[in-house]
């Protein structure tokens, strides 16, 4: 699928002044203004760069669900707790902390773009959407000189509630406050042999959380199942809380040609807390198990820290790229049960102590003269008690790639030990263990690509959320298949892409997967005026039905239930999207084919049990990137 968006990025200069030709035009621009990341840096692609995305394919996906194509499930509204829709293994060993729902609203390592300009470079977005969500960004770019660049982003997202209690004015109708904010430097030495690479980035989440919708009922005692200005099943004294600090660096020094020492280092924390004032109403409509401390309020916190630290060789020869290296995380975990006070009412903590892994690793690649062509092999292996390893085999052509991964991971922290008003649990889980086999063909022609691909997954020992919302392991093994297709194809100015996956479980008791899932999206491109560039399209994704995973908001979990199951249901968008000359803005208007006077599709849909999708809305969104 094409990717969407595209961060600032720049290609560096002297001083960052703006540079005239003799025409009295400025030369900086998009073709100036590169970024690279640190993984092309890792595999030895020290020149790669890249151009800030000015094309208008994917930009109205503004929104972690729609980037994602729609495969995640999240709680039926922007900046909510949110998981993955298909099954996807873990690619990395070292034990984690387990508190995953807010990710898709954190910046991700991969994801830091690097710039290299020579002049300053400004981006501002804006989006605003259904219930009042809005979207500002500011980033900003700068070279001190040639080798030596910064910049920083911040970004502030926001949306209000659907259902429930809302005041309109102040902070009462906001449902989720999204706030994340990255600084970026990168030095090169005048000879290339030393570089650096250093960022710091941080996410502060907050959300209200509901629990649900209580559906309406009419004086005839008839249900309304679409109840979107229906009462919400938790209280609104209730939120959770979390913020994240991640400061990394990288840096290389070339002793021989082909030959480097390198070191990658994280000092990570995380603080989440969860809050309820107000307890009744959470216990009466079944949100809440049974209280262990105290019946009227719920406060809940976990503190992490993690220190991870990576020294290696890598280098090339003859078409061999390699790396080994050393590992050390040292990492810890402290929560409490209620708030510590002087005053008699009971509360509780604990913590795991400071706990280590040694992991050592190595990484193997053959490319051929296009570097198009590559087979790949890595191997990581956890020294300590956990016995944690991952093999990984791969060969890319251009004809499509096969591949090969087993991996054995530890259990979270929070599966093994967790404590508060409602939950208490110790466990000893055996680590997990997926094997997955994986494969696709690419089919191509000058206008029609087509890929089909396979995977096939032998999981054993899983662990999961049972319908208590409490940690168990499966000590058994299943199979999990899942065929699919990527495909495009490019009449002229339409463009028509797609995807489509088929998902087959052989144990649906511990995950529940849509058997059917698939997304895309049609456009029509032209120009008018000869300035103004638009697209205009329509998307739509379908999902078949299936017993959804609920979500506990105490422990941040989404976990199995056997109560409801999600009725299939297609959503569709109409969108364009504009460019007049460097400026780009979308206009989209959400699941066109909600109801309808003759009931072809229903009032609504769930995304979670208990949770509404978006009703019919709109939104727009501007970006203005500045070059100098």
């Amino acid at each position: 699928m094409p990717s969407g968006g595209g961060g600032g990025g720049g290609s560096r200069g002297g001083g960052g002044q703006s540079i005239l030709d003799d025409s009295t035009k400025n030369v900086y621009g998009p073709q100036t203004t590169l970024h690279f990341y640190e993984h092309d840096i890792l595999y030895n692609k020290d020149s790669v760069r890249y151009l800030v995305d000015t094309g208008l394919t994917n930009f109205h996906r503004w929104m972690p669900m729609d980037k994602a194509w729609g495969k995640l499930a999240d709680l039926g509204n922007h900046v909510t707790a949110s998981r993955n829709l298909l099954f996807q293994p873990r690619e990395d060993i070292g034990t984690q902390l387990g508190l995953r729902s807010y990710d898709a609203y954190a910046i991700k390592q991969d994801e830091v773009a690097y710039v290299d300009t020579k002049s300053q470079h400004t981006e501002l977005d804006f989006m605003s959407g259904p219930k009042k969500t809005s979207l500002g960004t500011f980033a900003y770019t700068q070279n001190v000189h040639s080798r030596f660049n910064f910049g920083m982003r911040a970004t502030r997202l926001t949306s209000n509630k659907i259902y429930g209690f809302a005041n309109t004015i102040g902070s009462a109708a906001l449902l989720g406050r999204n706030w994340t904010f990255l600084a970026h430097t990168s030095f090169f030495s005048k000879n290339k042999k030393y570089l650096i690479l250093a960022h710091y980035r941080h996410m502060n989440m907050k959300v209200s959380e509901q629990g649900g919708v209580i559906p309406n009922v009419d004086e005839a005692g008839v249900v309304d199942k679409y109840s979107y200005d229906g009462a919400a099943k938790i209280s609104d004294n209730a939120n959770s809380w979390e913020r994240r600090h991640v400061f990394h660096v990288y840096q290389q020094y070339r002793l021989l040609n082909g030959f480097q020492v390198f070191q990658q280092a994280d000092f990570q924390s995380t603080i989440d807390h969860y809050t309820d004032l107000s307890l009744t109403r959470g216990r009466q409509k079944g949100i809440y198990p049974a209280t262990k401390f105290d019946t009227s309020q719920t406060r809940q916190d976990i503190y992490y820290k993690l220190f991870d630290n990576k020294v290696g060789i890598k280098g090339f020869y003859e078409g061999f790229n390699y790396r080994a290296y050393i590992r050390q995380r040292f990492y810890s975990m402290r929560g409490g049960a209620q708030s510590v006070n002087e005053t008699g009412a009971p509360f509780a903590t604990y913590r795991t102590g400071l706990k280590f892994d040694n992991i050592i690793g190595a990484w193997l690649g053959y490319y051929l003269k296009d570097s198009v062509q590559y087979l790949t092999a890595e191997a990581d292996l956890n020294l300590g008690k956990n016995v944690e390893y991952r093999l990984k085999a791969e060969l890319n052509t251009r004809w499509g790639k096969a591949g090969f991964q087993s991996i054995q991971t530890a259990p979270d922290l929070l599966v093994q030990r967790y404590l508060n008003n409602h939950f208490d649990w110790r466990n000893n889980f055996d680590p997990t263990k997926v094997q997955t086999i994986f494969a696709s063909l690419v089919l191509k022609t000058k206008k029609i690509e087509f890929v089909p691909e396979a995977q096939i997954h032998q999981i054993n020992d899983y662990i999961y959320y049972d319908t208590a919302a409490v940690p168990r392991q499966l000590n058994a093994g299943f199979r999990l298949l899942r065929v699919g297709f990527n495909s495009g194809i490019h009449l002229n100015r339409w463009n028509f892409t797609t995807m489509g996956y088929l998902t087959l479980n052989d144990n649906k008791d511990v995950m529940r997967i849509p058997t059917v899932f698939a997304s895309g999206e049609v456009t029509f491109d032209f120009v008018y005026a000869k300035v103004l560039f638009i697209q205009l399209g329509l998307a739509a994704r379908y999902r078949s039905s299936y017993l959804a995973d609920a979500y506990m908001p105490v422990t941040q979990q989404f976990h199995l239930q056997n109560n409801t199951r999600l009725n299939e249901n297609v959503v569709v968008d109409g969108f364009a999207n504009v460019r007049i000359k460097r400026v780009r803005l979308f206009f989209k208007m959400s699941y066109l084919n909600q109801g309808g006077n003759f009931g072809l599709f229903p009032k609504g849909y769930y995304v979670t049990p208990d949770y509404l999708g978006l009703a019919r809305s709109f939104s727009f969104g501007i970006n203005w990137p500045l070059f100098d």
